[in-house]
């Protein structure tokens, strides 16, 4: 797919989830609505344009060409022993965290405990295991999509059922930027299909929040969000079954 055509697609993605029209286009670039449909049809686009189309979505040129690259990349998922190489060091499963994260190279040496070198020497094996394309100035192109996720069962997942949930789950969720709902029912197998989806859709929600927040400039601190749903009965039930 050409660079221009990716553009417009990834215009047209963003405006739908932002909320914004056509009519807030054109009045943002100070043409009429019709004018801006012609566009977006033809992808005539100058890069003027599509700086001020950027700036009513409060992303920049680079973040649309990121998220369209992302949407074309076609790795969703890492093999056993990529993912075993990458939970068996501490140190490289961290840097993951933060690269998959998007954390600029000066931002992880200013705000961790890794000299240059040493992110650099992370960097360098995760661009080995084909997680990333390590460019010059120690820029990175993530080499998986948007909707990476790690594999079901596999190490990092049992990893993350091990360690990290038993204690995400310590908390009782009573702060005042705490949540926290369980709800559970005997439902039909439809249903159930119909919670999966709204999950899915709640997830990929939750990730272009993240997405549109790198902008900010505000302070940032640590946050987790768990979503999840199975065929399930809590086993302290299982004496009232009748088989």
């Amino acid at each position: 797919m050409g660079e221009r055509l990716q553009i417009v697609l990834e215009l047209k993605r963003a405006l739908r989830e932002r909320g914004h029209t056509y009519a807030a286009v054109a009045a943002k670039l100070g043409l009429s609505e019709a004018s801006i449909k012609r566009l977006f049809s033809t992808g005539d686009f100058s890069l003027q344009r599509v700086d001020e189309i950027c700036e009513l979505l409060g992303l920049g040129l680079g973040d649309l060409l990121e998220r369209a690259h992302d949407r074309d990349a076609p790795t969703n998922q890492l093999s056993l022993a990529q993912e075993g190489e990458i939970v068996a060091d501490a140190r490289l499963f961290f840097v993951t965290w933060l690269v998959l994260n998007r954390t600029p190279f000066e931002e992880i040496v200013r705000d961790y405990r890794f000299t240059e070198g040493e992110l650099l020497r992370q960097l360098i094996k995760l661009d080995r295991l084909q997680v990333i394309e390590l460019q010059p100035g120690n820029r990175v192109r993530l080499l998986v999509s948007r909707h990476f996720s790690w594999r079901a069962g596999g190490p990092v997942q049992k990893y993350i059922h091990e360690k990290v949930l038993r204690e995400f789950f310590a908390s009782h969720f009573t702060g005042a930027q705490e949540e926290f709902f369980f709800h559970g029912a005997p439902i039909s197998n439809e249903a159930l299909n119909q919670l999966k989806r709204a999950l899915r859709n709640a997830s990929r929600e939750c990730l272009e929040i993240i997405e549109r927040d790198r902008a900010s400039t505000g302070e940032r601190r640590g946050a987790a969000f768990v979503l999840a749903m199975r065929p399930w009965k809590y086993s302290g039930f299982a004496q009232f079954d009748r088989s």
